[in-house]
Parts: structure tokens; C-alpha cells; sequence
């Protein structure tokens, strides 16, 4: 796809906050991929980190998300006495889209004495320009 027409579908699917205005976290990190000039159109694998206190609320949680279609893999964390529920989903990954899915992890969290810790996506490197290294 030509260089024009990506920008154009960035500016139609995201539009990155003003300065001095509040964000989501979500908003940061959208503005982050928006500023590497990603395709913020095309659907990719979405990792979203769920933490629990007891294998039990994490597997109770697993339940849920699988029922939301989420694939689910709960691992004991290296922190004594925390499971990691990580829920992954293949998304469109726009503003609307994420804040619908931190709304529902959110509320599963709270319901299981958890915390909610962010999501990730990948990128092509040939997709991707003005990262920063993070090596």
C-alpha cells in the first residue's frame, strides 16, 4: 500500500490526543504506534495481562474470557502468591475497540481481587518506522 494512502488510513482510524490533555493509557500507547506510522486499520493478536491472587480466580477469570473469545493461558507468576491470565484476542486495535476491552477486563479484575496490567501488540518491521530502542 502506498505511503499516502497508509497515512490517510491512520488519520480516519486514530487521531492522537492534543498536548495537555488528559490520556488513557490506552491513548498513550495508541499514540506511540500512531507516531511509527503502523497500520492502525489492519487486525493483529492483542495480548492483554489479567493478575490474580489465587490460581482459583485466575481459572475462574479464564472461564469468562474464553466465554468472550479470548485465548487464555494462566501461568503461575514469579511473584509469590500471583497467577498471570493472559488473554489474547485478535482485534483491530483503535481507541474504541481497546476501551471496550479494558471496560470488561476491568470489571472481571475487580470481581476476582486482580489487577488489570495493560496489553501489547506486535508489528513487522518493515511496517513500523521512528520506534524508539528499547534493546
Amino acid at each position: 500500500m502506498g505511503n499516502n494512502k497508509r497515512n490517510r488510513i491512520h488519520k480516519l482510524s486514530y487521531k492522537p490526543s492534543v498536548k495537555n490533555t488528559p490520556i488513557t493509557p490506552d491513548e498513550a500507547v495508541l499514540n506511540l504506534i500512531y507516531r511509527s506510522n503502523a497500520d492502525l486499520s489492519k487486525q493483529r493478536l492483542v495480548n492483554f495481562y489479567l493478575y490474580f491472587p489465587t490460581k482459583e480466580n485466575a481459572e475462574v477469570a479464564a472461564i469468562e474470557l474464553i466465554d468472550l473469545e479470548f485465548t487464555i493461558d494462566c501461568i503461575d507468576s514469579s511473584k509469590k502468591n500471583e497467577w498471570l491470565c493472559l488473554a489474547t484476542k485478535e482485534i483491530v486495535p483503535n481507541y474504541k475497540n481497546l476501551t471496550t476491552i479494558r471496560k470488561i477486563l476491568e470489571r472481571i479484575v475487580r470481581k476476582l481481587n486482580g489487577v488489570y496490567d495493560g496489553w501489547e501488540t506486535g508489528f513487522d518491521a518493515d511496517e513500523v518506522s521512528g520506534l524508539p530502542n528499547v534493546e
